[in-house]
Parts: structure tokens; C-alpha cells; sequence
């Protein structure tokens, strides 16, 4: 609003607002702040949608997308990586065998198999290996005499300087019966633990395509 003095003079009154006129359009401010966050940011970043709304408006679709570009890339970085995991739930190793090229390896001309007893000195451990390929099949069977072992079937890799060893199965039975596809080349085999005051003999047998270690 302007009032003119004179034909000379004229003064200009700026509107002040009142400290109370202030707060209200703060609050007003952060109200319609949260209401963005809670319908818009929330969905389409972080795919967190408490009011249904970002669903309805395809908003979570964004933050979907932006996960699947993200998995994308970090594949494409490491030829090692496994791919995503599938429908049925199961997660596919890169450089795994068909199950034909396990059954042709089941059938090669190395294929043996081998019956031997093992004692396991009372209250010692000891180890029997078998060298192997990668990706070669083993089917194994061992037992006591109905005396309980404590045993870590494993394998380790070949060349391997670190002590690194990969454990199949660590438990303290009897008898165990089963089969493996190896991971990676190297031996393979159980170590035995006999925690009683006499020897324990394990009958072992084994079918497959390796070399004894012993």
C-alpha cells in the first residue's frame, strides 16, 4: 500500500510478519515435507512405502530398478561372482559342471575302486586322502565297529600354500555314507579323531577317478 504525501514524497509501508504468522508456516512447511517423504522419497529410493501410495503410484518400481542396474554392474566386475539366485532358490556357481559332464566323468577310464581298513591309534587323530581333479566324482562309504569318531571330511587345494581346507561334513558318528563332486583340484579325504583308550578300525571303500595318498 502506498500513500502519497505530496507530489513529491511518496512512502511505502512493507507488511511485517508476526512471530506467530512465522511459526505456523514453519509447521505448515514441515507438514507437507513429511507428506513428500512418507509418499514420494520413501517409495522410490528406498522402496519403503508405509501408506501403500508409492505402490499404487509405480513409485517403487524406481528403487526396484535402481537395485537390479546396481546387481548388474557389480557382475560384470567379478568374473567370479555367482549369478542371481533363481526361482527355485537355488544360487548357480559360475564354473560349475552340467550334470551330463558329471555323469561322462562318472564313466572315465580312471574310474577305480578301492576297499581298505585304516586303524586310528587310541586317543590320536589321523588323516587319508585322496588326490583328484576338479569337478570329479567320489562315492564313499566308511564305518567302525559301532565306535563313534569324531571326523572333518574336506579337501584342500591344490598348490595351495596358505593351509586353507574347505570342510564338507564335521561331525562324530559311526558310519557315513555319500557322495562328492569335487570343488577344485587337490586331495580330499577325512580326518579321523579317536578319542578312546583303544584303536578303532575304519573300513573304508571308495569309487571314483583319483590317486590314494593315503
Amino acid at each position: 500500500m502506498t500513500n502519497q504525501k505530496n507530489s513529491n514524497e511518496i512512502s511505502v509501508e512493507i507488511p511485517v510478519h508476526s512471530t506467530a504468522t512465522l511459526v505456523k508456516a514453519s509447521i505448515a512447511a514441515s507438514m507437507i515435507a513429511a507428506v513428500v517423504l512418507l509418499i514420494a522419497i520413501l517409495p522410490a529410493e528406498y522402496n519403503i512405502d508405509p501408506t501403500g501410495l508409492g505402490k499404487s503410484l509405480g513409485l517403487t518400481q524406481l528403487s526396484q530398478n535402481g537395485l537390479l542396474e546396481s546387481e548388474k554392474v557389480s557382475g560384470s566386475s567379478d568374473p567370479k561372482a555367482t549369478l542371481p539366485v533363481s526361482e527355485t532358490g537355488f544360487q548357480a556357481v559360475a564354473d560349475a559342471p552340467s550334470l551330463e559332464q558329471i555323469a561322462q566323468r562318472r564313466q572315465t577310464p580312471g574310474v577305480r575302486s578301492d576297499l581298505v581298513n585304516i586303524d586310528i591309534p587310541a586317543g590320536k587323530g589321523l588323516e587319508y586322502k585322496l588326490l583328484m581333479d576338479a569337478h570329479t566324482h567320489l562315492e564313499y562309504e566308511w564305518s567302525t565297529d559301532g565306535e563313534p569318531l569324531y571326523f572333518d571330511f574336506h579337501g584342500e587345494p591344490k598348490g595351495d600354500k596358505t593351509g586353507y581346507f574347505e570342510s564338507f561334513s564335521i561331525t562324530t558318528s559311526d558310519k557315513m555314507k555319500g557322495s562328492l563332486t569335487t570343488p577344485f583340484a587337490g586331495s580330499h579325504g577325512w580326518y579321523w579323531k579317536n578319542q578312546t583308550d583303544s584303536v578303532i578300525t575304519v573300513t573304508l571303500s571308495t569309487k571314483g577317478d583319483y590317486q590314494i595318498k593315503g
